[in-house]
């Protein structure tokens, strides 16, 4: 009995050390359970961080990638985590322009408790976030761009050709994607390429013979020269002009005989006043005007590269008729004749897409419709003193709201208060109406309107 009792006492004392020694292990395996569920949640909230940062510098409205992730790191410096991460390292932040796609990569680090026993003191994870510019469907969208003579003052047209470009990569994401160039002036240049369709009328050469010569009046008495203002698309500037009491008689010098030719160049004019605030009933054709109205339409397309191409060739020309846009615009967005590269409002909508215009204008109506082929401006006996043509501006811009056609309007460097309200009304809502006093602005305002558009998502 001694002997058993011996036996049993030592079985026991050995199983007391087997569990203890046992006991460590599984206090490890439970310890690491509890850091690995820690991490899992640190890691939960490093990827909402990088979400957080990926969503806020792709939602902004910057264009240039240092913009874009200066935006994502304020995100990310302001985001509490600091109670589930000890550090948040930003590995890498990157924005591509040709995709729209903007990634941030983040790594972190958690102190252990249980594991740090074994010798492992943090654990490190990892998070990483993707989002994408695009449209939500199909986008069919022109730009109604004003080309006046007073976009070359201060080098107006060379912003105006930043912004739209800008604008054009930040929508132009895919092959549902079409843009078009509306460039207006004066009258409206479609291109030459039209001269067959029926809904324009082609003029005959306007064919000049006569004598060329250099005139001087070296008789001339009583002169005075005078100086006044002029204008040229309602900008100011100085001109001079010289009178006498006698010219006395003319020397021609230099003569020689000249025959100008002057052929249609694809610009057109209104058509009757009936048809001035609508673009159906293309059996009414535009008239063809032989004067040079500046650069043509650039008709929709999901190339960019061409579209940059339309804008960088703009250039000024002509007084401002802001219904000439209007009226080319609502074609280019409409699938009937003219134009017919769009497709319906019933097809773009049934996708969830959208038509939509960007008219951005430097001044006021200063040239009235042209429906008679004379160049005239608001002075003509027609139209009065400019009252009909803003009123047709905003009868236009209602037509395509009704039809479903979201508007954005921009002025930029525009100071008359009733243009200003004229083209904010002429908007969609407010918030799609914008106001650039200069060129740095004017290149927001057109980042903004690119980031209405897009719709942003998360990619990974």
């Amino acid at each position: 009995m001694r002997l058993l009792s011996k036996s049993l006492s030592c079985q026991s004392g050995n199983v007391a050390m087997m569990f203890a020694i046992g006991i460590v292990p599984m206090l490890l395996a439970v310890g690491a359970g509890v850091d690995y569920l820690r991490a899992n949640r640190a890691q939960t909230v490093l990827q909402a961080a990088a979400d957080a940062a990926a969503l806020a510098g792709g939602a902004s409205s910057k264009t240039t990638e240092a913009e874009i992730k200066a935006v994502a790191q304020d995100y990310i410096d302001a985001n509490n985590a600091a109670d589930a991460v000890k550090v948040i390292d930003v590995v890498d932040m990157n924005f591509d322009a040709a995709t729209g796609a903007f990634k941030v990569n983040l790594k972190g680090k958690i102190d252990t408790s249980f594991m740090a026993l074994a010798g492992v003191s943090e654990i490190n994870i990892g998070a990483v976030s993707e989002v994408r510019r695009g449209t939500s469907g199909p986008l069919e969208m022109v730009l109604a761009l004003d080309i006046t003579y007073s976009m070359s003052a201060d080098d107006k047209i060379g912003t105006l050709k930043t912004a739209a470009t800008n604008l054009v990569k930040a929508v132009m994401k895919g092959d549902n994607v079409k843009v078009g160039i509306a460039p207006f002036a004066s009258y409206f240049k479609v291109g030459k390429k039209y001269k067959d369709e029926p809904w324009v009328t082609v003029p005959p050469d306007q064919v000049s013979t006569y004598e060329s010569c250099t005139w001087n009046y070296p008789d001339k008495i009583g002169c005075t020269v005078t100086t006044s203002t002029c204008y040229s698309d309602g900008v100011p500037y100085s001109c001079s002009n010289e009178s006498c009491t006698s010219w006395g008689d003319p020397v021609k010098t230099g003569c020689h005989m000249v025959t100008d030719v002057n052929t249609w160049d694809g610009c057109v004019g209104a058509r009757p006043p009936a048809y001035h605030a609508s673009i159906g009933d293309v059996g009414v054709p535009y008239p063809g005007v032989i004067w040079d109205c500046g650069p043509e339409l650039a008709d929709l397309t999901n190339n960019k590269g061409d579209m940059i191409s339309a804008i960088n060739n703009l250039w000024v020309s002509g007084e401002t008729n802001i219904p000439s846009g209007l009226i080319w615009t609502w074609n280019m967005l409409t699938s009937d004749a003219p134009l017919t590269s769009a497709a319906t409002t019933a097809e773009i909508t049934a996708k969830g897409g959208k038509k939509a215009i960007v008219l951005m204008t430097d001044g006021t109506n200063t040239a009235s419709p042209y429906d008679d082929g004379n160049y005239g401006a608001h002075a003509d006996t027609s139209y009065g003193d400019g009252t009909y043509t803003d009123n047709l501006t905003s009868t236009l811009c209602e037509n395509m709201k009704a039809e479903g056609i979201v508007v954005y309007t921009v002025l930029f460097d525009v100071t008359d208060a009733d243009t200003e309200t004229l083209l904010r009304n002429c908007a969609t809502s407010p918030d799609k109406s914008f106001v650039a006093d200069d060129a740095a602005e004017l290149i927001t305002a057109f980042g903004k309107i690119g980031t209405s558009l897009t719709q942003l998502r998360l990619s990974k």
